[in-house]
């Protein structure tokens, strides 16, 4: 398979993952009773989202690089590891900042929903991500990493610039609701 068409699959892949992510937690949205209720259940259930979501995005992202990898005829062994899910003190961040808007005078429930699934979405593909960028950056063979994308935003198109990425202190940044993904590069 060309490393173009390995590339659009695994970014409609990621998408489709999060798409899900989403779906499962507007239906978790809907046991939310009062403010306080919707935070209780947040610093409970998003831990609980990512784990699942983010273990799989992570997974995705590692057969990804493999797959990329040996499409492109690179020699030598190596496999790309999965990375471990973002830390409960980040999701207790999210889930109080999401909530915010249903503690105004008048709760906004609309946005404080947005704020949760585009912070569970960026979580859940940075898993993805960082798991790509890791590899290229550990991968002796791999001349690092390259930031994909449809541009669907400003902040995003100005980074879809070609530069690779080699370094390991180079991180991947990305907003909620940012399709953006890493590809490795390889020579």
């Amino acid at each position: 398979m060309a490393q173009a068409t390995l590339t659009r699959t695994h970014r409609r892949d990621l998408r489709v993952l999060t798409d899900q992510s989403a779906r499962d937690l507007r239906e978790f949205w809907r046991g939310f009773g009062s403010a306080e209720s919707a935070r209780d259940m947040l610093l409970d259930g998003l831990p609980r989202f990512v784990s699942i979501y983010g273990a799989a995005a992570a997974t995705l992202g590692a057969d990804y690089y493999d797959e990329l990898r040996d499409a492109s005829s690179v020699r030598g062994r190596f496999r790309a590891a999965p990375v471990e899910p973002v830390g409960s003190d980040a999701l207790e961040v999210l889930a109080r900042v999401a909530v915010g808007p249903l503690f105004q005078e008048v709760p906004d429930e609309a946005s404080a929903l947005t704020l949760a699934s585009g912070g569970l979405q960026r979580h859940i593909a940075n898993a993805d991500r960082e798991t790509v960028r890791l590899a290229s950056v550990e991968d002796k063979r791999a001349q690092g990493w390259v930031r994909v994308g449809d541009g669907g935003c400003d902040w995003c198109r100005q980074y879809l610039d070609g530069e690779v990425h080699y370094a390991e202190g180079y991180d991947f940044a990305a907003h909620d609701h940012c399709n953006c993904s890493a590809e490795p590069v390889f020579g």
